[in-house]
Protein backbone atom coordinates (compact mmCIF):
# COMPACT_ATOMS: atom_id res chain seq x y z
CA UNK A 1 0.00 0.00 0.00
CA UNK A 2 1.01 3.50 -0.63
CA UNK A 3 0.82 6.35 1.53
CA UNK A 4 1.31 10.25 0.35
CA UNK A 5 3.15 10.99 3.15
CA UNK A 6 6.01 8.06 3.06
CA UNK A 7 5.89 9.03 -1.12
CA UNK A 8 6.68 12.42 -0.63
CA UNK A 9 9.63 11.63 1.42
CA UNK A 10 10.98 9.27 -1.07
CA UNK A 11 10.91 11.98 -4.23
CA UNK A 12 12.67 15.01 -4.90
CA UNK A 13 10.55 18.26 -3.75
CA UNK A 14 9.16 16.53 -0.40
CA UNK A 15 10.64 19.42 1.40
CA UNK A 16 8.55 21.77 0.02
CA UNK A 17 5.11 19.99 -0.23
CA UNK A 18 5.30 17.79 3.12
CA UNK A 19 4.60 20.58 5.31
CA UNK A 20 1.28 21.77 3.23
CA UNK A 21 0.47 17.85 3.05
CA UNK A 22 0.37 17.27 6.60
CA UNK A 23 -2.76 17.31 7.54
CA UNK A 24 -4.07 15.11 3.78
CA UNK A 25 -1.38 12.37 5.07
CA UNK A 26 -3.09 12.80 8.54
CA UNK A 27 -6.62 11.29 7.07
CA UNK A 28 -4.40 8.55 4.87
CA UNK A 29 -4.28 6.48 8.34
CA UNK A 30 -7.53 4.68 7.95
CA UNK A 31 -7.48 3.65 4.96
CA UNK A 32 -9.50 0.19 3.39
CA UNK A 33 -8.55 -0.28 -0.10
CA UNK A 34 -5.10 -0.40 -2.13
CA UNK A 35 -3.29 2.71 -3.46
CA UNK A 36 -1.67 2.69 -6.51
CA UNK A 37 -0.36 5.32 -8.74
CA UNK A 38 -1.01 7.02 -12.60
CA UNK A 39 0.81 8.11 -15.05
CA UNK A 40 -1.28 10.88 -17.13
CA UNK A 41 0.26 11.74 -20.04
CA UNK A 42 -0.95 14.55 -22.70
CA UNK A 43 0.59 14.76 -25.48
CA UNK A 44 -0.15 18.12 -27.45
CA UNK A 45 -0.13 18.32 -31.01
CA UNK A 46 -0.32 20.21 -33.70
CA UNK A 47 -3.06 20.30 -36.36
CA UNK A 48 -2.07 17.50 -39.59
CA UNK A 49 0.07 14.62 -39.63
CA UNK A 50 0.82 14.57 -35.72
CA UNK A 51 -2.43 12.75 -34.61
CA UNK A 52 -2.19 9.94 -37.35
CA UNK A 53 1.77 9.25 -36.35
CA UNK A 54 1.04 9.22 -32.87
CA UNK A 55 -1.37 7.20 -32.55
CA UNK A 56 -0.06 4.62 -34.80
CA UNK A 57 3.57 4.90 -32.65
CA UNK A 58 1.64 4.17 -29.35
CA UNK A 59 -0.07 1.67 -30.99
CA UNK A 60 2.57 -0.33 -33.04
CA UNK A 61 5.62 0.23 -30.69
CA UNK A 62 4.49 1.57 -27.36
CA UNK A 63 1.97 -0.61 -26.28
CA UNK A 64 3.50 -3.80 -27.21
CA UNK A 65 6.75 -3.18 -25.27
CA UNK A 66 4.78 -1.87 -22.19
CA UNK A 67 3.06 -4.80 -22.21
CA UNK A 68 5.77 -7.25 -22.23
CA UNK A 69 7.65 -5.27 -19.53
CA UNK A 70 4.63 -5.75 -17.27
CA UNK A 71 3.06 -1.96 -17.32
CA UNK A 72 -0.62 -1.60 -16.89
CA UNK A 73 -2.76 -1.52 -17.52
CA UNK A 74 -2.45 1.43 -19.97
CA UNK A 75 -5.58 3.47 -21.14
CA UNK A 76 -5.28 5.80 -24.45
CA UNK A 77 -7.65 8.31 -25.47
CA UNK A 78 -8.13 10.73 -27.60
CA UNK A 79 -9.02 14.20 -26.63
CA UNK A 80 -12.27 15.51 -27.87
CA UNK A 81 -12.54 18.14 -25.65
CA UNK A 82 -10.50 20.43 -23.74
CA UNK A 83 -7.70 23.21 -23.43
CA UNK A 84 -6.12 22.21 -26.63
CA UNK A 85 -6.96 20.30 -29.63
CA UNK A 86 -5.94 18.04 -30.98
CA UNK A 87 -4.29 15.96 -28.05
CA UNK A 88 -3.98 12.14 -26.98
CA UNK A 89 -3.83 11.34 -23.65
CA UNK A 90 -2.45 7.80 -21.91
CA UNK A 91 -2.92 6.93 -18.10
CA UNK A 92 -0.29 4.10 -17.25
CA UNK A 93 -1.09 2.48 -13.70
CA UNK A 94 1.17 1.03 -11.52
CA UNK A 95 0.73 -1.23 -8.29
CA UNK A 96 3.27 0.70 -6.41
CA UNK A 97 6.37 3.16 -6.79
CA UNK A 98 8.96 0.23 -6.72
CA UNK A 99 6.75 -0.99 -9.66
CA UNK A 100 7.14 2.31 -11.54
CA UNK A 101 10.55 2.19 -11.12
CA UNK A 102 10.75 -1.14 -11.45
CA UNK A 103 9.38 -1.49 -15.17
CA UNK A 104 10.81 1.57 -16.14
CA UNK A 105 14.19 0.33 -15.28
CA UNK A 106 13.23 -2.75 -17.33
CA UNK A 107 11.83 -0.51 -20.39
CA UNK A 108 14.78 1.93 -20.57
CA UNK A 109 17.22 -0.91 -20.88
CA UNK A 110 15.69 -2.50 -23.63
CA UNK A 111 16.69 -1.68 -27.38
CA UNK A 112 13.71 -2.16 -28.71
CA UNK A 113 12.46 0.56 -26.58
CA UNK A 114 15.59 3.05 -27.83
CA UNK A 115 14.42 2.31 -30.95
CA UNK A 116 11.14 2.87 -30.67
CA UNK A 117 11.67 6.47 -29.30
CA UNK A 118 14.09 7.66 -32.00
CA UNK A 119 11.52 6.43 -34.77
CA UNK A 120 8.85 8.55 -32.94
CA UNK A 121 10.66 11.49 -33.52
CA UNK A 122 12.61 10.51 -37.01
CA UNK A 123 10.22 12.32 -39.29
CA UNK A 124 9.86 15.78 -37.21
CA UNK A 125 8.79 16.75 -33.76
CA UNK A 126 6.21 14.38 -32.48
CA UNK A 127 4.29 16.48 -30.63
CA UNK A 128 3.66 20.11 -29.72
CA UNK A 129 4.51 19.72 -26.05
CA UNK A 130 4.46 16.89 -23.64
CA UNK A 131 2.26 17.24 -20.67
CA UNK A 132 2.40 15.25 -17.57
CA UNK A 133 1.03 14.18 -14.01
CA UNK A 134 1.48 11.73 -11.40
CA UNK A 135 -1.16 10.71 -9.71
CA UNK A 136 -1.77 8.59 -6.28
CA UNK A 137 -5.44 6.66 -6.16
CA UNK A 138 -7.47 7.86 -3.30
CA UNK A 139 -8.60 5.70 -0.15
CA UNK A 140 -11.90 5.53 -2.10
CA UNK A 141 -11.04 4.62 -5.61
CA UNK A 142 -12.21 1.20 -7.16
CA UNK A 143 -9.06 -0.33 -8.76
CA UNK A 144 -8.38 -0.02 -12.61
CA UNK A 145 -9.38 -2.65 -14.88
CA UNK A 146 -8.49 -3.66 -18.44
CA UNK A 147 -10.83 -4.44 -20.39
CA UNK A 148 -11.63 -8.11 -21.07
CA UNK A 149 -11.25 -9.20 -24.92
CA UNK A 150 -14.66 -8.87 -26.56
CA UNK A 151 -15.98 -6.11 -24.33
CA UNK A 152 -17.75 -3.39 -26.27
CA UNK A 153 -15.72 0.17 -26.03
CA UNK A 154 -17.79 2.75 -23.97
CA UNK A 155 -18.48 5.81 -26.14
CA UNK A 156 -16.67 8.23 -24.21
CA UNK A 157 -15.05 9.30 -20.75
CA UNK A 158 -15.15 12.38 -18.90
CA UNK A 159 -12.37 13.28 -17.24
CA UNK A 160 -12.91 16.18 -14.42
CA UNK A 161 -10.58 17.74 -12.06
CA UNK A 162 -11.53 19.69 -9.22
CA UNK A 163 -9.03 22.10 -7.67
CA UNK A 164 -9.22 23.13 -3.73
CA UNK A 165 -8.07 26.22 -2.28
CA UNK A 166 -6.29 24.92 0.23
CA UNK A 167 -5.11 20.99 1.37
CA UNK A 168 -7.15 21.31 3.97
CA UNK A 169 -10.25 21.87 1.95
CA UNK A 170 -8.70 19.10 -0.19
CA UNK A 171 -9.35 16.51 2.64
CA UNK A 172 -12.93 18.23 3.09
CA UNK A 173 -13.71 16.92 -0.89
CA UNK A 174 -12.29 13.51 0.29
CA UNK A 175 -14.78 13.48 3.17
CA UNK A 176 -17.15 14.22 1.05
CA UNK A 177 -17.01 12.20 -1.82
CA UNK A 178 -16.54 8.95 0.60
CA UNK A 179 -19.18 10.58 3.05
CA UNK A 180 -21.88 10.38 0.18
CA UNK A 181 -21.14 12.12 -3.02
CA UNK A 182 -20.21 8.52 -4.48
CA UNK A 183 -23.40 7.15 -3.75
CA UNK A 184 -25.47 9.68 -5.76
CA UNK A 185 -23.14 9.30 -8.44
CA UNK A 186 -24.49 5.75 -8.57
CA UNK A 187 -28.07 6.32 -7.93
CA UNK A 188 -27.62 8.93 -10.55
CA UNK A 189 -25.92 6.13 -13.38
CA UNK A 190 -22.17 7.80 -13.12
CA UNK A 191 -20.14 5.26 -12.25
CA UNK A 192 -16.00 6.56 -12.29
CA UNK A 193 -13.00 4.52 -12.27
CA UNK A 194 -10.61 6.37 -10.99
CA UNK A 195 -10.27 9.04 -8.01
CA UNK A 196 -7.07 10.39 -7.58
CA UNK A 197 -4.95 13.42 -6.37
CA UNK A 198 -1.90 14.87 -8.28
CA UNK A 199 1.12 14.22 -6.39
CA UNK A 200 3.28 16.03 -9.06
CA UNK A 201 1.89 18.39 -12.05
CA UNK A 202 0.29 21.72 -11.98
CA UNK A 203 -2.82 23.31 -9.89
CA UNK A 204 -2.17 22.06 -6.83
CA UNK A 205 -4.20 20.54 -4.62
CA UNK A 206 -6.55 19.04 -6.67
CA UNK A 207 -8.32 15.68 -7.18
CA UNK A 208 -8.81 13.65 -10.63
CA UNK A 209 -11.83 11.41 -11.14
CA UNK A 210 -12.52 9.75 -14.48
CA UNK A 211 -16.13 8.48 -15.64
CA UNK A 212 -16.88 6.22 -18.63
CA UNK A 213 -20.48 6.98 -20.45
CA UNK A 214 -22.28 4.99 -22.86
CA UNK A 215 -23.45 8.06 -25.02
CA UNK A 216 -23.57 11.62 -24.67
CA UNK A 217 -26.93 11.50 -24.29
CA UNK A 218 -26.32 9.09 -21.02
CA UNK A 219 -24.15 11.52 -19.67
CA UNK A 220 -26.49 14.63 -19.65
CA UNK A 221 -28.90 12.64 -17.91
CA UNK A 222 -26.80 11.17 -15.35
CA UNK A 223 -25.52 15.08 -14.65
CA UNK A 224 -28.80 16.17 -14.65
CA UNK A 225 -30.19 13.09 -12.13
CA UNK A 226 -27.22 13.97 -10.00
CA UNK A 227 -27.42 17.66 -9.80
CA UNK A 228 -31.47 17.80 -8.65
CA UNK A 229 -30.90 14.30 -6.34
CA UNK A 230 -31.93 15.42 -2.66
CA UNK A 231 -28.99 14.02 -1.36
CA UNK A 232 -26.82 16.13 -3.43
CA UNK A 233 -28.19 19.01 -2.47
CA UNK A 234 -28.19 18.73 1.13
CA UNK A 235 -24.54 17.29 1.14
CA UNK A 236 -23.61 20.33 -1.03
CA UNK A 237 -25.47 22.96 1.90
CA UNK A 238 -23.80 20.23 4.36
CA UNK A 239 -20.17 21.09 2.81
CA UNK A 240 -20.30 24.68 2.26
CA UNK A 241 -20.98 24.91 6.04
CA UNK A 242 -18.23 22.79 7.10
CA UNK A 243 -15.45 24.10 4.56
CA UNK A 244 -16.62 26.91 1.76
CA UNK A 245 -16.23 26.61 -1.42
CA UNK A 246 -13.89 23.71 -1.40
CA UNK A 247 -13.59 23.97 -5.05
CA UNK A 248 -12.74 26.46 -6.78
CA UNK A 249 -12.10 25.19 -10.27
CA UNK A 250 -12.98 22.47 -12.27
CA UNK A 251 -11.51 21.24 -15.47
CA UNK A 252 -13.11 18.74 -17.49
CA UNK A 253 -11.71 17.11 -20.63
CA UNK A 254 -14.09 14.10 -23.03
CA UNK A 255 -12.51 11.79 -24.23
CA UNK A 256 -12.34 8.81 -26.62
CA UNK A 257 -10.95 5.04 -26.10
CA UNK A 258 -8.41 4.22 -28.52
CA UNK A 259 -9.11 0.67 -30.56
CA UNK A 260 -6.33 -0.23 -28.72
CA UNK A 261 -6.73 0.90 -25.25
CA UNK A 262 -6.44 -1.45 -22.55
CA UNK A 263 -9.24 0.92 -20.69
CA UNK A 264 -12.26 1.28 -23.22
Amino acid sequence: MINRRSFLKSTSGAAMASAAMAGLGKARDAETLPQYLVDCVTFRLHSGAQMGNALAWLEKRAMPLWEKHGFGPVGVFTVDVGEHLPAVLFLRVYSSLADRQLVWSRLSSDPAWKAAVADLEKEGPAFFREDSMLLLSTSFSPPIKPAAPGDPAHALYELRIYESPTWRQLEYLHERFAGGEIDVFHKSGIHPVLYADTLIGPNQPNMIYLIPFESPAQREKAWQAFRDHPDWIKLREDSIRRGGEIVRNIKNMILAPTSFSMLR
